[in-house]
């Protein structure tokens, strides 16, 4: 199977470390003083009484940008370079339950473009560690005195900001893969030399911004599938599949020796009233994941622990479950043709899908020296919980919902980065606002420097493209 624009070339990108953020940003102390690892937690200058994110933020805002480096932002080759800025420094403050909204800067189908632009923030400072207790949290930070003043131990971890595939509404990514009644033909926005990103006011107007929305729309379509568009739903050669059914032929290409790619042409599954491309999103889901593991194996030669949480909020208009199968088979295909030299462990949360465990083990299955667990597994020391928004400790008894990060069991992951993720659309900042209420998003937010390597203003932003 052959596409023009490369959309399946396995190979991993090769980033060399001049693309990546000097080693003295990324890592300011020397290796006796923090081993550069996630193993341990370390002295910080966060005072005590205040909030993580605040303090790196006003550093960054005030000017301060050595203090945390900037993300290295992974995108596919189809993505406009003038594209990756502007959805890196024009998402809204905050965009929880909505996407583009009047006045907005982000269109629905420029959202859905963000799935392929994926920052790696090469260190991010942590001062919680990962627990679920009536939604996703973290664990307070332990504080010491330090040349007498009472300061927080952080631990440095690599932060991913993936924006995953979002089907919360139905106006991005279920628009972008859903059959209508005539053929959608794609056309490649980079061979146009007229195209430009709708402005700011012309997007107040919904005949331009659906003009411009389904440009966009077309050129996605035209990159992410083989013929280079989308039947019209009445095709005779449509071969269309029921979820259970959908979920079935998946499981079995997980499972099965067979040339992934050519078994999903003309693929399709109904959802609801609508008909989605199979081939489309499988399509989109290994770009997702070649982005983010190219980035990983080059910023961590030492070894890093993977963690992924599927995100059920971006999962209402689908089922998650298949989004979680086309996730794994997209990282079959990325196995088969790859060793990821550096991946020590891959940590899945499992809690609602836990037959997926099973699947990742067979995707991953000719990965030498690396395991798969479940996620909670690497968040056992020191098992505890909140109880009525206080956190207590119960000494790895079995009764807690997770505690500190703790991979003594597994000698070979020793040394490594454990690599977390915020679980985000691609049309707000949320990890600079959003609370730690129960997501993701605001739990890893509110509890670490992340927003600061993040910061929409900040002059080196989008300096390190790949």
């Amino acid at each position: 199977m052959a596409l023009g624009t490369n959309s399946l070339d396995a190979p991993l990108k090769q980033i060399p470390s001049s693309k990546l953020p000097s080693p003295q940003i990324v890592w300011p102390w020397s290796e006796e003083d923090v081993p550069r690892s996630s193993d341990n937690v370390h002295i910080s200058a966060v005072p005590a009484n205040k909030s993580i994110r605040t303090f790196y933020l006003q550093a960054v805002k005030g000017g301060d940008t050595e203090i945390l480096p900037p993300p290295v932002i992974s995108a596919s080759e189809f993505v406009p370079l003038a594209l990756v800025e502007h959805l890196m420094r024009r998402k809204r403050g905050s965009a929880l339950g909505s996407k583009f909204v009047p006045g907005a800067e982000i269109t629905n189908m420029e959202g859905a473009m963000h799935t392929f632009v994926v920052p790696v923030v090469p260190r991010c400072e942590t001062a919680g560690d990962y627990c679920f207790s009536a939604g996703h949290r973290a664990t307070p930070p332990i504080i010491v005195n330090s040349g007498g003043e009472n300061v927080m131990m952080t631990r440095s971890v690599v932060m991913s900001a993936t924006i995953h595939m979002d089907f919360e509404l139905p106006t991005v990514m279920l628009e972008l893969c859903r059959l209508r009644n005539e053929e959608v033909v794609g056309k490649d926005l980079n061979a146009d030399p007229t195209f430009k990103i709708l402005t700011k006011d012309g997007k107040k107007i919904p005949a331009l911004r659906e003009a411009y929305d389904e440009a966009l729309r077309k050129h996605m379509v035209f990159h992410l599938t083989t013929t280079h568009r989308l039947p019209a739903l009445s095709e005779p050669t449509n071969k269309i599949m029921t979820l259970e059914k959908s979920l079935s032929f998946l499981e079995a290409l997980i499972n099965d020796q067979a040339h992934i790619p050519d078994q999903l042409i003309r693929r399709f599954t109904q959802i609801g009233t609508r008909t989605i491309s199979l081939e489309l999103l499988f399509v989109a889901a290994f770009q997702l994941v070649r982005n983010e593991f190219s980035a990983l194996e080059a910023l961590c030669p030492q070894g890093y622990i993977y963690t992924y949480d599927p995100p059920s909020i971006f999962a209402q208009c689908v089922d998650s479950k298949l989004l979680n199968r086309l996730i794994i088979l997209a990282i079959k295909y990325l196995s088969s043709h790859n060793q990821l030299t550096n991946l020590r462990i891959f940590g899945f949360n499992d809690y609602a899908d836990p037959h997926a465990l099973d699947l990742l083990k067979v995707a991953l299955a000719n990965q030498a020296n690396m395991i798969v667990v479940s996620k909670g597994e690497l968040f056992q020391a020191e098992d505890g919980g909140f109880e009525a928004g206080i956190w207590k400790v119960w000494k790895g008894n079995g009764r807690g919902n997770g505690g500190r990060f703790d991979v003594r069991k597994w000698p070979a992951a020793r040394g490594a980065m454990l690599v977390v993720h915020n679980n985000s659309d691609g049309f707000g900042q949320n990890i600079e606002t959003e609370s730690m209420s129960g997501s993701l998003d605001g739990a890893i937010g509110a509890t670490s420097s992340a927003a600061g390597s993040l910061e929409r203003g900040r002059r080196d932003l989008v300096d390190f493209v790949v």
